[in-house]
């Protein structure tokens, strides 16, 4: 069965490149899945999305390992959100 994690988050800037987004994995990839990367179908206020959740080196306030998963542009602004909103995530790891 496939597991699907939903979740909220707020909507952080990137602070590498121009105008970049992310949200915050709340769950360890690696003790769920034994790897540092996922790809998955997510979706953000039903909006949906295919990429991959990863680390990049940004860490949690009690510094721990914390994976992100981008937000398209695009995105959102279908779904009226910005860097600083709330968003309603889902995620289901794909294979590859």
């Amino acid at each position: 069965m496939t597991e699907i994690h939903k979740f909220e988050s707020k909507i952080y800037a990137s602070e590498v490149g121009k105008g970049g987004a992310y949200v915050i994995f709340p769950y360890d990839v690696k003790a769920l899945y034994n790897v540092g990367r996922i790809k998955v179908s997510a979706t953000f206020d039903g909006e949906p999305y295919e990429g991959s959740i990863v680390n990049m080196g940004i860490k949690n306030e009690d510094s721990t390992i914390c994976y992100i998963l981008g937000i398209r542009k695009d995105i959102r602004q279908k779904i009226g959100k910005d860097i600083g909103d709330i968003v309603k995530v889902t995620v289901v790891k794909t294979s590859g």
